[in-house]
C-alpha cells in the first residue's frame, strides 16, 4: 500500500514542529518539511527555504515571502504531496497557502494571532487572506479559537485540538533526585521556569522577584532553563543583584531530558505577557508541580477547566514572590496534583489527541480524492 505523503511548512528548528513530525513517522507516513529552519529531523525529508538575509532589512521585508511562497510552490510541486500543513499562519502559512494547494491545514499557534496580526495592519491582512483559502484552521485552545473568528475566520473549519503532553514522558512518577544531586540542591526548595529569554516571556519578572523570595525562604535556588536574545541581559541583573548564588541558568536541553528537570523543583513559573496554550505550562503540571502563571485569558482557561493553578498579575514581581513563598511553604499538594493530572490526561494528552489530528488528514485527503 502506497504511503500517505504528508507536507509540513513550518520551523523545522521549533520543538512543535519536531514533534509533530516525528509522530506521522513513527506512524508510517512519509513526511516532508519545508522550512527556513537548520535543524534536521530524523526521518523526515527536510527541504530548506533559501533566506534573503544580506539584503537591508526594508528590502527582506518586501522580498522575502516572496521568494518563499515561490520556492514553496516548486517544492510542494515537486514533492506532490497528500496534504499539506503550515504552521504559524502570518509567514508559513502565508508561503502554504499562496502556493494554491490542498487540501491545506494551517494551525495558528499564538502569537501570530495575538500579538503579530494585531499589531501590523499587513500582517493583519495576511492572516485574513490565509484563513479565507486553507481548507481546515487548527486552534490549540477555545481562547484563540474566538481570536480566529474575529478575523472573520469560517467557524465551520475551524478544529479546536490541545497540543498536548505526553503523559508518558511527563508524569508525577518521573525522578528528578539526579538533577537535584548533580546542582548540590538535595535540601533546597527548588523554583524552575522553561520559558526562552525573549521579550515575550518577561522571565524578568521573576528575576525581580527572586530577592524578595530569598528573604522570607532562605536557600530557596532558581533554575532558569532556555536560550535567547536577552540571555547576557537576564544574567548581568542576577549579577547586579547579588543572587548569582541562588540561580543557574541550564541554558537549552534536549525534550527528553525536561521531565527530569521539571519533577526536580518544587514550583514552576511562567512570566509570559502571552500564550496561545503555554505546552510548557501543561508539561509541569502533567509532572505534577504546583505552578504560578500570568493571569491571561489563556491560563484562566486552564481554571475554567477545573485545573487548580496560580495566577498573578503580568509583570508584578512582588506579587509572584508572594504567590512562590506560599506554596514553598506550604508542602501539601498531593490533592490538587491528582486533579490536575486526571485533566491533563482527559484533555490534553499528546497521543489521543494528535490521533485526533490524523482523522481529519485522513478525512481531507479522502474528500480530495473524490
Amino acid at each position: 500500500m502506497k504511503k500517505v505523503k504528508i507536507c509540513f511548512v513550518g520551523n523545522s528548528d521549533s520543538i512543535h514542529v519536531q514533534r509533530w513530525a516525528k509522530y506521522f513517522i513513527g506512524k508510517g507516513y512519509e513526511v516532508h518539511v519545508i522550512s527556513e529552519g537548520k535543524n534536521k529531523i530524523e526521518g523526515a525529508m527536510v527541504h530548506n527555504l533559501i533566506t534573503i538575509g544580506k539584503l537591508k532589512s526594508k528590502l527582506n521585508s518586501v522580498f522575502r515571502p516572496i521568494l518563499g511562497l515561490i520556492i514553496t510552490r516548486r517544492i510542494i510541486n515537486k514533492i506532490k504531496p497528500d496534504i499539506v500543513h503550515a504552521h504559524y499562519l502570518t509567514s508559513y502559512g502565508f508561503y502554504a497557502t499562496a502556493a494554491g494547494f490542498h487540501p491545506l491545514v494551517v494551525s495558528a499557534w499564538g502569537s501570530d494571532i495575538l500579538i503579530r496580526s494585531k499589531k501590523s495592519k499587513i500582517l493583519n491582512k495576511v492572516a485574513k487572506f490565509v484563513l479565507k483559502r486553507t481548507d481546515m484552521i487548527h486552534s490549540v485552545s477555545d481562547y484563540l479559537t474566538d481570536e480566529l473568528i474575529s478575523l472573520n475566520a469560517n467557524k465551520e473549519k475551524i478544529i479546536t485540538i490541545p497540543i498536548g503532553v505526553s503523559t508518558e514522558k511527563f508524569n508525577s512518577d518521573v525522578n528528578g533526585s539526579k538533577i537535584r544531586k548533580s546542582l548540590g540542591w538535595e535540601d533546597n526548595p527548588v523554583v524552575i521556569s522553561t520559558r526562552n529569554f525573549e521579550p515575550i516571556y518577561n522571565v524578568e519578572c521573576l528575576i525581580n522577584a527572586i530577592p524578595i523570595v530569598l528573604k522570607y525562604v532562605y536557600g530557596t535556588k532558581f533554575m532558569l532553563l532556555g536560550k535567547g536574545t536577552l540571555e547576557n541581559k537576564l544574567k548581568n541583573m542576577v549579577e547586579e543583584s547579588g543572587i548569582s548564588k541562588s540561580v543557574e541558568f541550564i541554558g537549552s536541553i534536549q525534550h527528553d531530558e525536561l521531565p527530569e528537570y521539571l519533577s526536580s523543583a518544587d514550583v514552576y513559573v511562567s512570566t509570559s505577557l502571552s500564550d496561545s496554550l503555554g505546552v510548557s505550562n501543561l508539561e509541569a503540571i502533567a509532572c505534577g508541580l504546583p505552578v504560578i502563571l500570568t493571569d491571561i485569558l489563556i491560563n484562566k482557561e486552564l481554571t475554567e477547566k477545573s485545573m487548580n493553578i496560580n495566577l498573578f498579575p503580568i509583570e508584578n514581581s512582588k506579587a509572584l514572590a508572594e504567590k512562590i513563598i506560599a506554596l514553598i511553604k506550604n508542602k501539601e499538594h498531593q490533592e490538587f496534583k491528582k486533579g490536575n493530572c486526571k485533566i491533563i490526561r482527559e484533555i490534553f494528552d499528546w497521543d489521543k489527541n494528535m490521533r485526533k489530528i490524523e482523522e481529519v488528514y485522513l478525512d481531507l485527503i479522502g474528500e480530495n480524492k473524490i
